[in-house]
């Protein structure tokens, strides 16, 4: 499916994240899967060529419809009492909300394994490493193939060790603290300037304001005042710098603390950050923001020895509308945005 789908998105002029459909096959810059339209499940189910669940299916699922906007598909039911989302982006995020007691199967496919680990299952196979959390799961179960996952109304979610990001030890955390409803956010941002935002808390909001070669503009704000983590994927052409310069986070145009591993940063009282640059164009980063208003976050390149300075005020931002959740109100929610961005030179 991976290949057949980069045929047809090259042959569509279509580049970055975001989905293509063709005869029921729905076709990602990562994510690659079917929809059965009778009874909902989302059949082989695969990150960047490789099969992971030939089925995932919700118990009682009375099929609606299925839609697609940019990096994100949504089949939802006919009560809209259960809504699964699936996401084309590096972590390939599948969020799944249901309204009352639910089961869900994860059929595994072959040659990927599952185990249990304290609240959250491991699903490991040869190039890949992904984590399966449910907030208010009654059992969870793992046998002949098969996760299990007994649920009360709430949240489960699926997510994988970004696959351009090859680090694997920094994610179970982060599904830890989603569990513990700290983790805010994940911000992925492509080829072709596309971008997607996933919100793991349902009182943050993330915007991308603009997007230079050599700065990057977000505005974070949450209801809750408590503090939260937000977690970066940058792999594409606008944002670059070379060995000579280095990567700076600002927090309301203050440099941000920058500390030296991420377990540091977990363990933090204060705004800080971790940074990992594994390319001229490629950077994952983890920042913790201790309270919250309105917030702003720079992201600059800058000159090596350059001394931190206040990031200068884009004139001419690109403002990104909010978007819409789920139109349920859950215990936690998902917000995706997929926009082109537009380079400023």
């Amino acid at each position: 499916m991976q290949e057949k789908g980069s045929e047809i998105r090259s042959a569509g002029g279509m580049m970055g994240m975001g989905f293509m459909h063709r005869e029921g096959n729905s076709y990602g810059s990562y994510v690659t899967f079917s929809v059965d339209n009778f009874t909902g499940d989302v059949l082989n189910y695969g990150i960047s060529g490789f099969t992971v669940f030939d089925s995932i299916k919700v118990s009682s699922f009375n099929f609606k419809d299925t839609s697609t906007m940019g990096t994100i598909t949504r089949i939802t039911n006919k009560d809209d009492s259960v809504v699964i989302q699936l996401h084309d982006n590096p972590a390939a995020v599948i969020n799944i909300v249901t309204k009352s007691k639910s089961t869900l199967v994860f059929n595994l496919a072959e040659g990927v394994n599952a185990t249990k680990e304290d609240n959250i299952v491991k699903i490991t196979a040869d190039n890949l490493t992904a984590y399966i959390a449910s907030g208010n799961a009654t059992s969870v179960n793992i046998a002949g193939g098969e996760v299990k996952i007994e649920t009360n109304k709430g949240f489960t979610i699926f997510r994988a060790s970004p696959v351009n990001m090859p680090l694997d030890g920094m994610h179970q955390r982060f599904m830890g603290e989603m569990m513990r409803n700290r983790a805010g956010a994940e911000v992925s941002v492509g080829d072709s300037d596309k971008y997607s935002i996933v919100n793991y808390s349902d009182d943050m909001n993330v915007m991308i304001r603009s997007m230079e070669k050599n700065r990057m503009r977000m505005t974070v704000n949450s209801e809750n005042l408590s503090g939260k983590f937000l977690m970066m994927n940058i792999d594409n052409s606008s944002l670059m710098w070379n060995e000579r310069q280095k990567v700076r986070l600002y927090l309301d145009n203050k440099p941000m603390r920058q500390v030296m591993s991420e377990q540091e940063l977990y363990d933090i009282k204060e705004s800080s950050f971790w940074l990992n640059m594994t390319g001229r164009n490629r950077m994952q980063a983890v920042m913790y923001i201790a309270n919250f208003s309105e917030r702003q976050v720079d992201i600059v390149v800058e000159d090596e020895g350059t001394p931190a300075a206040t990031p200068e005020v884009t004139k001419t931002a690109t403002t990104t509308p909010k978007t819409p959740g789920f139109g349920i109100v859950l215990g936690l929610s998902c917000i995706v945005a997929v926009y082109s961005l537009r380079r400023k030179v």
